[in-house]
This record gives C-alpha cells, sequence and structure tokens, in this order.
C-alpha cells in the first residue's frame, strides 16, 4: 500500500513505520476511501473540512470513523513533524479489512505543484468520457487513474474534464472545474461531482466578492460559449485553462478568474497565520 509513501516516515494505525524498513500490507476487503492534504510551513490546510470529507466519504462505503476521526487528526501533525515538516501533500488511506477492522494509514507522497508559467499561460486540458460510481465519496479508482494518465500523457496535457453519458462535464479526474461567461460563475451541481475542499472555499469567496454562482449541468457545447474556465484543487490551487481539446481560451487574463486567484491565496495565507 505504501509504494507512494515517500519521506523518512508513515504512521499506520497510530504507528510510527520506517518506510525504508518497513512496508503496509493492504488486506482491504472493501473500497479505499482517501483524502489529500497540502502541508505548507508545517501546517496542513484546511484539515478541518478535509475531516469532514473523510467521515462522510468513509459512511457512503459503510465504515464509521467516529471513534478514529480525533486520533487520525491528531496522527496528521505528528506525521508532518517527524518528517521534519515537508511542504508536501499528505494522503490519508482508510479502509476495512477482511476481518472487518477499519484501518488508517497517513504518509507523505510525490508532490507536483503548477509553477508560475502554468498560471500565466493556463494549462492544456481534454474531454474524457468517464462516470464515477459515486461522485461524492473520494474513493481510491486505480484503473481509472490509470486509463486516464495514458491519455493525458498522448496528448500532453495537465488535466482531464470528465463527460458523462449525456456528454455533461462533471468535474476534473483530480479537480473540480468552474465555467465564466459574463460576469456568472458557473459549476456542476454537488450531486454530481465530489466537493472538494478548494471548491467549496471558492464558491464562498465569490459569494464574498459579489461574484454570482450557478450550480447547474454543464453541457459540453458550452465550452464554446463560455470567457473562460479553470479548475480547483489541493495542489494548482485555481489554475486557468487554456485549452480544452480544440478550443482556446485566455481564461488566465479573465477579471473574475485573476480575482480568485488572488483571494485564494490571500486566505491560504491568514489560514496559516491562524493555525501557527
Amino acid at each position: 500500500m505504501n509504494g507512494e509513501a515517500i519521506e523518512k516516515y508513515s504512521i499506520h494505525n497510530g504507528n510510527i513505520i520506517n518506510n525504508e524498513s518497513e512496508s503496509i500490507h493492504n488486506d482491504s476487503s472493501s473500497h479505499i476511501v482517501y483524502e489529500v492534504i497540502r502541508v505548507i510551513d508545517g501546517v496542513p490546510l484546511f484539515w478541518e473540512e478535509h475531516m469532514t470529507r473523510l467521515l462522510s466519504s468513509s459512511d457512503m462505503i459503510d465504515i464509521d470513523l467516529t471513534n478514529l476521526i480525533g486520533k487520525i487528526s491528531s496522527d496528521i501533525n505528528k506525521l508532518i513533524d517527524i518528517n521534519n515538516r515537508p511542504n508536501k501533500n499528505i494522503k490519508i488511506l482508510v479502509y476495512s479489512d477482511k476481518k472487518n477492522i477499519i484501518n488508517y494509514s497517513l504518509f507523505f507522497i510525490k508532490s507536483n505543484y503548477p509553477d508560475k508559467e502554468l498560471y500565466d499561460k493556463g494549462i492544456d486540458t481534454i474531454l474524457y468520457k468517464a462516470i464515477r460510481e459515486n461522485p461524492n465519496a473520494k474513493v481510491q479508482n486505480a484503473q481509472l487513474r490509470e486509463k486516464i494518465n495514458k491519455e493525458l500523457l498522448r496528448h500532453d496535457a495537465y488535466e482531464a474534464l470528465l463527460l458523462n453519458e449525456e456528454d455533461y462535464i462533471t468535474e476534473g479526474s483530480k479537480s473540480n472545474v468552474f465555467f465564466v461567461k459574463d460576469s456568472l460563475l458557473f459549476t456542476s451541481p454537488k450531486q454530481d461531482v465530489l466537493l472538494g475542499v478548494t471548491r467549496t472555499r471558492i464558491v464562498e469567496l465569490a459569494k464574498n466578492l459579489g461574484i454570482d454562482v450557478v450550480e447547474k449541468s454543464i453541457h459540453k457545447s458550452f465550452l464554446n460559449e463560455c470567457d473562460g474556465l479553470f479548475i480547483t484543487g489541493t495542489s494548482p490551487k485555481v489554475l486557468p485553462i487554456s485549452r480544452v481539446n480544440d478550443i482556446s481560451y485566455d481564461s488566465p487574463k479573465n477579471e473574475i478568474i485573476l480575482r480568485l486567484m488572488e483571494a485564494y491565496d490571500t486566505l491560504i495565507e491568514e489560514y496559516i497565520k491562524t493555525y501557527k
């Protein structure tokens, strides 16, 4: 299971694991739910929301984390400290084994953050036909991830925007997506997507900035009408999209997108100050 783990130590069921000499065996008899939390200056960003979503995802696959969530929250800080506070992402895995015992693991993972050039120029994306069984639960799907990664590599794209059977764009393969048209911000309905922590914050920030948010199903034809679009997520934060397949956008210069990028960066700075 911890083939993804980097840094020296992981934590499994509250026990410190030395990644250089030990490994964690995955004896899962069910789906695996997970969360990814970004750490900056020793601070796990918006960890409260991540824990709330972990509880919700676990509940959807009949795992009751009520008695463990406090321990997992405490172990996040322990993991950061014992690894000398790296500025990387932490992954949390939760599953029940064949004896129906709940297990959890925490470890740092390889973390790729967009450089300034991508924020300035925007990213290339592709459309990809895929439906997730339970969009509101953050469940690990290695086969789908592998298929999408191959397509991203083939097209030299940063992200894939997922299309359902009716050709509506739901979300990114590892992000949420927003569209701008005129002075309005559009995004898919809550029930159709994974409710990303960054997505929730962006909706709140938009409303605070006086930007109206419209939650509606977005058909792929809307790509020919919108002024710009962007993805949100733990690693990319707010990242403009400059191309979807063969359609180009000037998203990095869109006023609404720029305002939201600046507001979200400010929110992170304030959260870190408050946490410390």
